[in-house]
């Protein structure tokens, strides 16, 4: 009996992500992933190849559950890292961050964020690429815009 419970927990689950992958996602819209979970407001600030970049969104987890974000990956870098600025020369690396029930993640705030290693190419202003974002349970991948301005640069 449980592992046909499983069985079909799974097949559900890979409809579900099926079907979020199916829908397009207009420039600077939240990006809705389901179970009441939105990633908002998702930007990088421009850069020169070779030089890092940084990416910026809010998480909104309007859903019963926790959400357990363990990275993301874009095509314009090699890797991205998570950043928490806690005071003057203190920055940390952190491999994973999680989003309580009912809670917001704003990385668009001064003090966390993902930094890119160096970009492969120039990133423009207006340009946009996506970014997919790791999570305990799975990945989706979201628009991610570039913009002149960046709080707290």
């Amino acid at each position: 009996m449980r592992k046909r419970q499983g069985l079909w927990l799974s097949s559900l689950l890979i409809v579900f992500v099926s079907i979020t992958g199916l829908f397009a996602v207009q420039a600077d819209t939240p990006f809705e992933v389901g179970w009441n979970i939105r990633i908002e407001a998702a930007t990088a600030s421009p850069a020169r190849q070779g030089e890092s970049s940084r990416i910026r969104f809010r998480i909104v987890n309007d859903s019963r559950g926790n959400f357990h974000v363990i990275g993301i990956e874009i095509p314009v870098a090699q890797m991205a890292t998570l950043v928490a600025d806690v005071g003057e020369a203190h920055k940390y690396i952190l491999d994973s961050i999680g989003v309580p029930a009912g809670e917001i993640l704003d990385l668009t705030t001064s003090h966390l964020w993902f930094e890119t290693t160096a970009v492969i190419r120039n990133l423009q202003p207006g340009e946009t690429f996506d970014m997919t974002l790791r999570f305990v349970g799975g990945e989706l991948t979201v628009p991610v815009h570039v913009h002149d301005s960046q709080s707290g640069q």
